[in-house]
Parts: C-alpha cells; structure tokens; sequence
C-alpha cells in the first residue's frame, strides 16, 4: 500500500536548509523515499511543506534516525519538523 511522509518544514533561514535537504535526494533515496510535491506557505514563505514518497515505512523512518541526517540537521541550523504518516487506502 503506497505511503507517504509529509513534513510541516520551519527553517531557521530557508536557503540554507533547502540546500541542506537537496543535497541529501540521493541519501532519502537508499532509505526508500523520493521527493514528491514541495509547497512553500502563501503567507509565510520560511515555512514549507514536503511530501516524501515511501516504499518501506519503517526503512524510511530509520533515515531520520541515522548520522547522516543528525549531520545534516546541523548544517541547517535550527529548524522545527512537524512529521506525519499517511497511507493510501483502495476505494
């Protein structure tokens, strides 16, 4: 059943961080994730929203878990993840 991670995004300095999350498409992708749509608020354009496609849930989740991603947390400074798990159920 097809799975998804959005990500409710509140960067600190929003170029920085977006060059930080671009940078790792490469490293979401041995997690199973790919970059679906990317949405920037209307009305706050530091705050975005980032929907990752998953192929394995609990394979997905360990990225966030791992150094690579604590690494790269850290070069994109302070910022605020709102997670959420969603799955696509058959009509």
């Amino acid at each position: 059943m097809p799975q998804a991670i959005p990500i409710r995004v509140v960067p600190e300095d929003f170029d920085v961080w977006r060059k930080v999350h671009d940078g790792h498409r490469e490293a979401r992708l041995a997690y199973g994730m790919t970059d679906g749509p990317f949405y920037r608020d209307e009305h706050n354009p530091n705050v975005a929203f980032v929907h990752l496609n998953v192929e394995n849930l609990d394979r997905a989740l360990e990225w966030f878990r791992s150094d690579t991603f604590r690494e790269a947390a850290k070069r994109a400074r302070n910022v605020q993840r709102e997670l959420w798990i969603t799955q696509k159920r058959g009509q």
